[in-house]
């Protein structure tokens, strides 16, 4: 069996293939863009407003969103010249989510008592421990601040012996730890 095409089909079809291409990749380019400019936040029976004013996205030397900062900011005390010092010594004595048990990237030197309610408590060392924000733990948000970045957890301690290897999905459903969500202290 053979098969005969002329040049002139094949620069029609070269062309039919060449423009779906470029329709596929304005598509996504433009969904890449809208997804970009939407505010990501939680969705959801747990999710609420902020009720400060947004603040600038604070980063971490590694490039992550640094919440502690931004919300310390809002309360207005910044971070100390030291407490990149104290978090990298932190890590090195403690490094992997206390929860989990993660060691790599990802993990986040949380504070007991709230840098911006407690500034003098800021570098230390015990009131330091060590979360995840690994995707499908996210261990920091939610033993660490109860699901909520303007909140903290008092019974942090506590909870990460409760809820020692679940996931995010799993500590979510858990209706102790929603009980505990809903009474989460309010700065």
């Amino acid at each position: 069996m053979h098969i005969t095409v002329s040049a002139s089909t094949l620069i029609v079809i070269l062309v039919v293939v060449i423009v779906i291409a470029v329709i596929l990749r304005l598509t996504n380019l433009r969904h890449r863009y809208q997804a970009e400019k939407r505010p990501r936040t939680r969705q959801g029976p747990l999710s609420r407003k902020s009720r400060f004013p947004k603040s600038p996205i604070v980063r971490t030397r590694s490039g992550r969103q640094d919440h502690g900062e931004e919300v310390a900011l809002r309360h207005g005390h910044a971070r100390s010249p030291e407490w990149s010092r104290v978090a990298h010594e932190h890590l090195s004595h403690q490094p992997g989510c206390m929860v989990c048990g993660h060691r790599g990237q990802g993990l986040q030197v949380h504070h007991i008592k709230p840098f911006h309610l407690h500034p003098e408590l800021e570098l230390d060392p015990n009131n330091l421990i060590t979360l995840c924000e690994i995707r499908g733990r996210d261990h920091h948000l939610l033993i660490g601040h109860l699901d909520d970045w303007e909140s903290y957890n008092p019974a942090v301690r506590t909870d990460v012996k409760r809820y020692h290897k679940e996931s995010a999905i799993k500590i979510r459903n858990n209706p102790d730890w929603q009980k505990e969500m809903l009474r989460r202290p309010q700065p």
